[in-house]
C-alpha cells in the first residue's frame, strides 16, 4: 500500500499539485488498476462455450496452426474470442436490452418487435470486400474441381420474406439485391444455385417458415427447402416427411438477444419419414467428440436453454453421416446452422455426407475431398451469416 501511495504521489507531484490534478491522477491510476484486474480475471476464469443472454455458442480459444495463421483465420478467430469471452459481456447485453425495452423501442440489439408475435432480425449489409473475397474463393475452388457438382443454397432471412410483419416505419436493407448479384456471379463459375425465395413467399401464409423468437427457419421451412434441393442436386425424388412437435415453449436467440419477452413462444418440430419402415438408418460420427450415434435428434437437449441444439447438438467443426443407400454419392456439405434441420432429410439420398462448418473447421478441405472421395458439394447458408462472415473464403483459400 505504501508503494502504491508513493507511486501516486510521484504522479501527482506530491504536495505541489492542485486537488484537481490529484483527483485526475487518482482516477487514472484507478482506471489502470481496474483494467489490469479485468484482464487478469479474463485470463483466470474458464472460457464459456454458451451465452445465455444471446442464446448462442461463443467463440472459444481457436486452434493454432501455421495454415490458420498465414491464411488470416487465426487473427479473425482471436478477435471473436476476445469479444465473446470478455468479462461481464452478458450483463452488458442484458442492461442494453432492458433499457431499450423500458423505453418502448421497436428495436433492441438489432432485433425488431414485429406483428403476430414475431421478432425479426435486422438485415446485414454485406461489405464489398467480404463478397468479392467469397466469390473469388468459390471461383478458384470450382476451377480446382471442375468435375465435382457444386450447388449453393443461400436462404433468405425472415426480414426478407416477412417484410409485411414489420412496423410500418421500418425499412430494412434490400437483401434481394445482394442475393441476386451473388447468385448471378457464381452461376458464371459453374456453380448451381437453389433459390427458395419464391416458394417461401408463396407459402408464408400457410406455413410457419421461421421461428417467432429465433433466427433459424423452422422444420417446416427446412422441409420446403429440402423439396427444392432434391431435384436440383439430381438425387431422385423428395421423400415425404411428417412433422412431430417435441417442444411447445421454445424461446430462441432473438428472444434472448432483444429482451422482448412479451411475444409468443415457439413450437419445435422434428421431421420423420412417413414410411419409417423403408427409411434407411444412418450412423453419425462427430470428429471433435469422437462419438457415434444413430440419432439425428437429441431430444435430451430440449430442456436446455439452447433447445435448437436438438438438431444434432452444438455446431461441430466436422462430422460424417453414413447411410446404406443405393446411391454411391458422397456429399461435402459446407454450412452454417441452417443446415442442421435439413441434414436428416438429405441423408436418405447419399451414401455419405461429410459436414463441415468453416467457422470452426481448420483442416485442409482439399485433403478432405481426396480422402473421402467426394462427388458433390453443397453450400447451405442463411444470407445474414454468409454476408457477414469471412470463414468460407479463408477455408477455401488455405
Amino acid at each position: 500500500m505504501k508503494k502504491l501511495k508513493s507511486y501516486i504521489n510521484k504522479i501527482t507531484g506530491e504536495q505541489g499539485q492542485s486537488s484537481e490534478n490529484k483527483t485526475a491522477a487518482y482516477t487514472g491510476v484507478f482506471f489502470v488498476i481496474t483494467l489490469a484486474a479485468v484482464f487478469l480475471i479474463n485470463i483466470v476464469i474458464p472460457d464459456k462455450s454458451f451465452s445465455a443472454a444471446e442464446n448462442r455458442m461463443l467463440q472459444e480459444f481457436p486452434h493454432v496452426s501455421a495454415s490458420s495463421y498465414l491464411g488470416g483465420r487465426l487473427e479473425s478467430k482471436m478477435e471473436s474470442y476476445v469479444n465473446d469471452q470478455f468479462l461481464m459481456r452478458g450483463a452488458f447485453i442484458k442492461v442494453k436490452s432492458a433499457i431499450d425495452t423500458t423505453e418502448g423501442e421497436l428495436k433492441a440489439n438489432g432485433v425488431y418487435r414485429a406483428g403476430a408475435g414475431y421478432l425479426i432480425e435486422d438485415i446485414v449489409i454485406p461489405r464489398k470486400e467480404t463478397i468479392d473475397g467469397a466469390e473469388a474463393a468459390l471461383k478458384d475452388f470450382k476451377a480446382r474441381y471442375p468435375n465435382i457438382n457444386m450447388t449453393f443454397l443461400l436462404a433468405p432471412n425472415a426480414g426478407n420474406v416477412l417484410k409485411d410483419k414489420l412496423p410500418a416505419t421500418v425499412r430494412l436493407a434490400d437483401q434481394n439485391k445482394s442475393m441476386n448479384s451473388f447468385y448471378e456471379n457464381i452461376k458464371a463459375f459453374g456453380i448451381n444455385t437453389v433459390d427458395v425465395r419464391n416458394i417461401f413467399k408463396k407459402k408464408k401464409n400457410d406455413v410457419q417458415i421461421y421461428y417467432r423468437t429465433d433466427h433459424h427457419w423452422t422444420s417446416d421451412g427446412a422441409y420446403l427447402a429440402y423439396r427444392e434441393l432434391v431435384p436440383a442436386l439430381g438425387i431422385g425424388e423428395p421423400i415425404d416427411f411428417r412433422s412431430r412437435i417435441v417442444k411447445n415453449d421454445f424461446a430462441g436467440t432473438l428472444y434472448s438477444k432483444s429482451g422482448f419477452t412479451d411475444g409468443r413462444y415457439d413450437s419445435i418440430k422434428i421431421n420423420i419419414p412417413k414410411d419409417e419402415k423403408s427409411a434407411k438408418p444412418s450412423v453419425i460420427y462427430y470428429a471433435d467428440t469422437k462419438k457415434k450415434t444413430t440419432k439425428f435428434y437429441l431430444l435430451g437437449n430440449l430442456g436446455k436453454k439452447d433447445a435448437y441444439t436438438v438438431f444434432g447438438g452444438s455446431n461441430h467443426p466436422m462430422y460424417t453421416v453414413k447411410t446404406p443407400t443405393e446411391s454411391n454419392k458422397r456429399l461435402l456439405l459446407i454450412k452454417d446452422s441452417y443446415a442442421n434441420s435439413v441434414i436428416p432429410m438429405l441423408a436418405q439420398h447419399y451414401r455419405e455426407i461429410v459436414v463441415i462448418d468453416p467457422r470452426y473447421y481448420f483442416d485442409n478441405v482439399d485433403d478432405l475431398i481426396g480422402a473421402e472421395g467426394i462427388t458433390d458439394v453443397l453450400f447451405l447458408y442463411n444470407a445474414n451469416t454468409f454476408f457477414a462472415d469471412d470463414s468460407l473464403r479463408m477455408m477455401l483459400n488455405e
